[in-house]
């Protein structure tokens, strides 16, 4: 997993041509721009490559026959994010695993704070981005599927916590909660390797 190739923002590159006599986009010009990305979000949700590959699939053709009422590829992008996270999942519950719901108990009741080593002096940071990318890779599988959606779109993909909300279609609140649980997770996983 490369974070600078997953986490690059094709709509400031212009990535996205539009044809000069028309007002729509180029489908292909989409997917060569928001596949891999699309798919490495679904992937990160799915912990599934074929699962992943078929949300990338139902994810254009259900954006791809509006794309003239989208009027900037921001909202494209967003789009294209929702309707993927809501294919991965729907794909989690067909193999049995289901969103928690996270709107239906305090959302703070088991959000317990572990003392957290403290590096100090004595840490020695990585030499290879491989050792990263590896610990990170298996930090989201130790997260349940929300925890990783929540992580990956808001520190990967750098999308507001509000549009995340409504993107799992949960609170704000929920999702900063369940941000701030996937962080820890991931900090305590990191801090004992």
């Amino acid at each position: 997993m490369n974070i600078a190739t997953i986490s690059g923002n094709s709509f400031e590159a212009g990535l996205i041509g539009r044809p000069k006599a028309a007002a729509s986009y180029d489908p292909s010009a989409l997917v060569r721009a928001f596949g891999p990305r699309i798919f490495s979000i679904a992937k990160h949700i799915t912990q599934n490559e074929d699962d992943a590959g078929n949300v990338l699939i139902e994810a254009f053709l259900e954006v791809c026959p509006d794309l003239d009422r989208y009027s900037d590829e921001q909202k494209i992008w967003l789009r294209l994010v929702t309707v993927a996270v809501r294919e991965a999942f729907s794909k989690l519950r067909d193999r049995g695993e289901h969103r928690p719901p996270l709107d239906q108990a305090d959302p703070c009741e088991d959000l317990v704070i572990r003392e957290l080593y403290v590096w100090g002096d004595s840490y020695e940071p990585h030499d290879s981005t491989e050792g990263a990318d590896y610990l990170l890779k298996h930090g989201l599988q130790s997260l349940d599927p929300m925890g990783r959606t929540v992580f990956v779109l808001k520190d990967v993909e750098g999308i507001p916590v509000e549009q995340i909300a409504r993107i799992v279609n949960r609170s704000a609140a929920a999702v900063e909660v369940c941000l701030l649980r996937a962080r820890l997770r991931l900090a305590e996983m990191l801090t004992y390797q």
